[in-house]
């Protein structure tokens, strides 16, 4: 990839309470050396909210699980609106 792409790839050892970072996009992966457990969360931001919306070159379901975290964001900030107008009363 460096070659073709200019990328370079990273090696990292993870220890016990160590925590890894790896930004949204960002392609990686793991390799296990013992046993485990992942913990991981997907976060869709509101800057890339409306060009997901109508992508739908995703896997089977991706587009649904993104519709439904997009609804979800709505929801909060609508919320959130009507509590601040709500608080000038």
């Amino acid at each position: 990839l460096r070659e073709e792409c200019g990328v370079s790839g990273w090696t990292l050892l993870q220890f016990l309470g160590d925590a890894v970072l790896v930004p949204a996009g960002a392609p990686h992966q793991v390799q296990t050396l013992t046993s485990t457990i992942s913990v991981e969360q997907r976060f869709l931001s509101p800057e890339n909210a409306a060009r997901l919306w109508d992508h739908s070159t995703h896997p089977p379901g991706a587009t649904h699980q993104l519709r439904a975290q997009l609804d979800s964001m709505i929801f909060s900030a609508v919320r959130e609106a009507v509590d601040v107008l709500q608080g000038c009363k």
